[in-house]
């Protein structure tokens, strides 16, 4: 809140900053400054970080030299040299705060996009609340293989690709979660959406077999919610040995 409150009263002493300039009733046809200060200003709101920085110092400077120029060719008396000192100052401050006001506003959106990427992770893109987060899921299947390490148990992990030039991801994953709501184990086993695309289910203390018996089953329930003779996805058995994390990467290693 703090941020949008610097950010207004940046805006209002900008805007003041302008009257001003227009209540002083400068001779504008006889400065040089409307044909620099809406380039530079436009220049400015394009740029961002260190260069506009430069940008503000170049301007400072260069239009202090100008009217330095023109004070020399025109021969200026005190108010001319006082008048053009006047501008010089009022439009650099303009577009000191204009600088000031275009980074705050671009931290401000910097750290919305950056809330709205932590909340997707955490919401793990699932669209569905019977699923666990994905971060949920990393929490919860950490905690099984811990435990299966100790009884000397396996673990499978079902890995299921959506395709990236398929449209229709978001009915094939509602598919996919759907069936697998019916078919798994609600207290054993684990499911989640990794992204838009992966689908994957934890098994616990389960090996090939029976993992092989829980894919006939899933791919029973699957055959009866997809018209198409191949399925729009790409399946993988992955043994769990450490973490699904490390498990998935060295899928993704293999398959680069």
């Amino acid at each position: 809140m703090k941020r949008y409150a610097f950010s207004l009263l940046l805006l209002l002493s900008l805007l003041a900053t302008v009257l001003i300039i227009y209540q002083l009733e400068f001779d504008l046809n006889s400065s040089p400054l409307p044909f620099i200060l809406l380039p530079i200003l436009l220049l400015m709101t394009w740029m961002s970080g260190r260069i506009n920085f430069l940008i503000l110092v170049t301007y400072t400077l260069g239009l202090g030299f100008v009217y330095l120029v023109l004070s020399w060719y025109n021969a200026a008396t005190n108010e001319q040299q006082l008048f053009y000192i006047a501008q010089h100052l009022l439009s650099s401050f303009g577009v000191f705060l204009y600088w000031l006001f275009l980074r705050q506003l671009r931290s401000i959106f910097e750290n919305n996009k950056e809330l709205q990427e932590r909340v997707k992770l955490l919401e793990g893109f699932s669209e569905s609340p019977q699923l666990l987060s994905y971060s949920e899921f990393l929490d919860r299947t950490d905690f099984l293989i811990a435990g299966a390490k100790r009884r000397e148990e396996k673990n499978i992990l079902f890995h299921i690709q959506i395709p990236a030039t398929k449209f229709n991801k978001k009915s094939i994953m509602q598919q996919l979660t759907n069936a697998g709501l019916k078919v798994f184990r609600a207290h054993f086993d684990v499911m989640s959406q990794r992204n838009r695309q992966e689908f994957i289910i934890f098994l616990q203390n389960t090996d090939s077999t029976g993992a092989n018996i829980a894919w006939s089953r899933y791919e029973k329930e699957l055959r009866n919610r997809f018209t198409t003779v191949d399925f729009p996805f790409e399946f993988s058995q992955l043994h769990v040995n450490s973490s699904v994390e490390e498990t998935l990467d060295q899928q993704e290693r293999v398959h680069k």
